[in-house]
């Protein structure tokens, strides 16, 4: 993943440091918000971990239903909430079971990533898209900067490609293996992981979020999903993820953020 931000000037001083962090805390504050915010989004509880807090909600609480699907974290040192985390290298989200996502209900964008480079999201048809956010980042040498990122449908993969106005500057990729979401998250500025990618980690991420909409296609027992929930509700009356965040100083959070869920009203009897 390619990100380039201008430089600040380095004369500035400590208001200019003071700045970019308020910004930093803004911008994963509003990440953390869009699970109370999104319209139509199901209620969602985050759940934290030593470096992390995540947030994974639906747009719907009933089972076996057509649904959306919404993400947000922010990440920061164990020792200081301010302060930086190591650089996230994966991130495994494991939905609830149960949950279905089909990639073959919406366009599919089978472009290659150098194609999606020299033409920009026209590589893609506008059908196969599927969602947007956004991404907070520390670059090496650069500083900080936040990014617009939007979401492809592409076979098994969510192809979410970082801009930078109207360019794309990096492509991230997430396998989709059943009820799995498995993204490899590039460190290096031209993509890729050290030591292949690059010597040492050059991007950190500090926040995300995105949003991936329901889409159906079909009419009555033909209707197909691209999400589905569940097909019931546990007594609990929650549905919980599993999220793994694999950190480059090689240590691996867990966190088990849920959402609510409707279950059937009980018959009543005479």
């Amino acid at each position: 993943m390619r990100l380039t931000v201008a430089s600040g000037n380095e004369n500035e001083g400590d208001d200019d440091v003071r700045r970019a962090r308020a910004a930093i805390l803004v911008a994963a504050l509003m990440a953390l918000c869009l699970g109370l915010l999104w319209p139509g989004a199901a209620p969602a509880s985050p759940d934290s971990g030593p470096h992390e807090t995540v947030n994974l909600w639906t747009n719907t609480t009933k089972p076996n239903a057509s649904a959306g699907l919404g993400y947000s974290a922010r990440y920061h040192s164990a020792t200081d909430p301010a302060g930086d985390p190591p650089p996230l290298r994966r991130l495994v989200i494991k939905l609830p079971p149960g949950t279905r996502i089909d990639t073959t209900v919406p366009p599919r964008c089978t472009a290659s990533e150098m194609e999606i480079r020299l033409m920009g999201e026209s590589a893609c048809p506008p059908s196969a898209r599927i969602g947007s956010g956004q991404a907070t980042v520390k670059q090496l040498g650069l500083g900080v900067a936040t990014y617009d990122t939007v979401i492809y449908n592409a076979p098994d993969d969510m192809l979410e490609l970082i801009k930078s106005g109207n360019q794309v500057v990096g492509i991230v990729h997430t396998y989709v293996h059943g009820t799995t979401l498995d993204g490899p998250i590039p460190t290096c500025i031209t993509g890729g992981q050290p030591p292949s990618g690059c010597p040492s980690d050059q991007l950190t991420l500090l926040a995300n979020h995105l949003e991936i909409k329901p889409i159906s296609v079909g009419r009555g027992k033909a209707r197909r999903n691209y999400g589905t929930t569940p097909p019931s509700c546990p007594r609990s009356g929650r549905w919980y993820a599993r999220v793994a965040l694999h950190y480059a100083d090689g240590s691996v959070d867990n966190v088990k953020p849920h959402g609510r869920c409707s279950r059937p009203a009980p018959h009543s009897r005479r």
